[in-house]
């Protein structure tokens, strides 16, 4: 079990650079340590979505879906990726909440409901739920794209990208999945992503185009400097991959 506290935070708390919550969406991001996993919802049409739910979260979700979202129809519980740091909780919580759990068509989890094999939009009656297959930090990573928000997972981090040093990742790979993202991201659509080591920050896409290096290098660059970085394992690396491919 995770020693740090589980942290709600609305939307407006978290953007650093002055940009304003889109009006008609409700976001409720929950923190613990660095990982950042969000409900999100649209305040007209009562749909919703969860992304990267942790299991060492699980009170707070249900409560904050049962309290926060309440009346609200959950379209997808979605994991960006097979997690290498802690536990998902997805498979539950779809069944909790009574919604297909949406992966990548790789990810090894038999709780998957949707597989997702291309790029695709589920249709929502607040506009298209875009999946794009952006595989790279591992080989089943996606990219959901909703209303005015870019889940971007492990893909892009706040100010950088995630480590392609753990299993399945591909410096080349993730370089051409940044490339898809930006042919699809709106400058003034919101980032929120699956790490910020200061505690949670979200920010326009325009404002990562200015401060994220890692999004403006060429290819031979960032795929030798995605390539040589070798950090320290997740502390709970074996436990996540272990529960997470079940």
């Amino acid at each position: 079990m995770s020693t740090y506290p589980t942290i709600l935070k609305d939307l407006s708390s978290i953007l650093f650079d002055g940009a304003r919550a889109p009006k008609g969406w409700k976001v409720i991001a929950v923190v613990n340590d660095d990982n950042m996993s969000y409900i999100a919802g649209n305040e007209t049409t009562h749909e919703a979505i969860v992304v990267d739910p942790m299991r060492d979260d699980w009170d707070a979700l249900v409560k904050t879906a049962q309290k926060d979202f309440q009346g609200y129809r959950f379209v997808a519980v979605i994991d960006t990726h097979t997690h290498a740091d802690h536990i998902s909780c997805a498979g539950e919580l779809a069944v909790e909440l009574k919604a297909p759990l949406v992966m990548h068509e790789k990810a090894p989890s038999r709780k998957i409901h949707l597989r997702v094999s291309r790029d695709l939009d589920l249709p929502t009656q607040a506009g298209a739920l875009k999946i794009l297959l952006t595989p790279g930090h591992t080989q089943d990573s996606i990219t959901p794209v909703w209303g005015p928000f870019l889940f971007t997972g492990d893909t892009v981090i706040h100010g950088d990208t995630g480590r392609d040093d753990l299993p399945t990742g591909d410096p080349a790979a993730h370089y051409e999945s940044l490339q898809k993202i930006k042919a699809v991201a709106r400058v003034e659509q919101i980032l929120l992503t699956g790490h910020d080591a200061e505690g949670g920050r979200a920010s326009t896409w325009a404002t990562q185009l200015q401060i994220n290096a890692s999004l403006n290098q060429d290819r031979e660059t960032f795929v030798r400097e995605a390539g040589s970085y070798v950090g320290p394992s997740p502390k709970l690396l074996k436990e996540s991959l272990f529960e997470n491919f079940k």
